[in-house]
């Protein structure tokens, strides 16, 4: 949310979704030039009791679809459907914890790299949170902002340094294989 698709203040309807028209050839260009694309995703509407894993299958089957239009593919998507808060009226009990996937924790992450074989040290992390830059920076990744959806503005974690930032997903791509 907010680098794929519009950031809509916790997407929890698949009618919702709405991605950036840009994203399908920035992922087209990662594909062909070899690299990996995997999205890593806190998905707290689960645990809030908004939605079902199967709302979000949904919404993941309309991403992939739009994407696969244009001949790119997501190699793999990972998601925590945890949140610690309580006080959600419909929230699901055993969802409700502290947990090492939900960014900024890199259990996503390090699922990734282990399904996938990857190599940290030639990866970046897109984000648009400073929740994503924490987590880029907890696993060693090189991070670069994007000004879509918070922009790293939400304030949630201080970060040790300051990143590069880009007008989207895009151009952060380009950049990359620059």
């Amino acid at each position: 949310d907010g680098v794929i698709n519009e950031e809509v203040g916790q997407l929890s309807r698949l009618e919702d979704f709405r991605m950036y028209d840009f994203v399908p050839k920035a992922i087209k260009k990662i594909n062909d030039a070899g690299f990996l694309v995997i999205v890593i995703t806190n998905q707290p509407m689960i645990a809030k009791g908004f939605m079902t894993e199967k709302d979000l299958q949904k919404i993941h089957e309309k991403m992939q679809a739009e994407i696969v239009k244009y001949g790119a593919k997501i190699d793999g998507i990972y998601y925590c459907p945890h949140h610690p808060e309580k006080g959600f009226e419909g929230e699901v009990p055993e969802l409700k914890i502290i947990c090492n996937c939900r960014k900024p924790e890199i259990g996503m992450i390090q699922k990734a790299v282990k399904d996938f074989n990857i190599d940290l040290a030639s990866s970046f992390f897109i984000g648009d949170s400073t929740t994503d830059a924490k987590a880029a920076e907890n696993a060693g990744i090189k991070f670069i902002g994007v000004k879509t959806g918070y922009g790293l503005k939400d304030g949630r974690y201080k970060l040790k340094k300051k990143f590069l930032m880009h007008k989207n997903l895009l151009e952060a791509v380009n950049s990359i294989l620059q």
